[in-house]
């Protein structure tokens, strides 16, 4: 029952962002204004959901989970930006151990990471609308803690991503912000119980930016 509302919601969030990106692309812009957004810095704040692509990390905290994002774009020429921000996951998760030292007992999991990504993107306005494709590094913060163990692991690691999307300015200020990212965060040491997991996997978000 778990995993079928889980695939249920799954669809759900991967249809509700291709609806808003079809909109973003092929919907008849409006008349807010008819030259392309000059203003250089724009802030934004998003949610979605995120899907690791390793299994050993679904195992222990399951898939979709739910994320937040703070993004800074800067105009360095005409079409090319910076970009920045800060992304922010936490998990809950469950893992039983076999062995005489712990009964087989259940354990409750907490993950949490923090990540700063670094990209070049690329975006072409059309009237109001901005599609965007760009790709960089992630600087990494994460950590694993067992409630009711004395067990907690922590590390730094860097990542590459790639992100596309779409914004629909609905003023010369405001846009509505959809976009996907894939990434890849190899470790060395991924948990107390697997090693070389790859913290990455794909994020599917919906936000708001505000240009300055």
């Amino acid at each position: 029952m778990n995993k079928m509302k889980i695939m249920t919601r799954n669809i759900s969030l991967r249809i509700s962002v291709c609806i808003f990106l079809v909109l973003l692309f092929f919907g008849r812009p409006s008349n807010l204004f008819s030259e392309p957004l000059k203003l250089p810095v724009s802030i934004s704040f998003s949610f979605g959901y995120f899907q690791p692509k390793e299994k050993a990390f679904k195992d222990l905290y399951g898939n979709n989970k739910f994320q937040l994002s703070f993004s800074l774009r800067y105009v360095l020429m005409k079409n090319v930006s910076i970009y920045s921000g800060l992304r922010y996951l936490a998990c809950n998760g469950e893992t039983k151990i076999v062995g005489p030292e712990f009964q087989e007992e259940k354990y409750d999991l907490k993950f949490t990471m923090y990540s700063i990504p670094l990209a070049l993107i690329y975006s072409h306005s059309f009237k109001n609308i901005n599609p965007f494709l760009g790709g960089g590094i992630s600087y990494n913060i994460y950590r694993e803690k067992w409630d009711q163990l004395a067990i907690s692991f922590e590390d730094k690691n860097l990542g590459l991503f790639l992100i596309a999307g779409a914004e629909y300015f609905i003023s010369k200020r405001f846009s509505l912000l959809g976009r996907a990212q894939f990434s890849s965060i190899p470790t060395k040491q991924g948990s107390e119980l697997d090693e070389n997991v790859n913290l990455g996997g794909t994020e599917y978000s919906l936000g708001l930016s505000f240009y300055f």
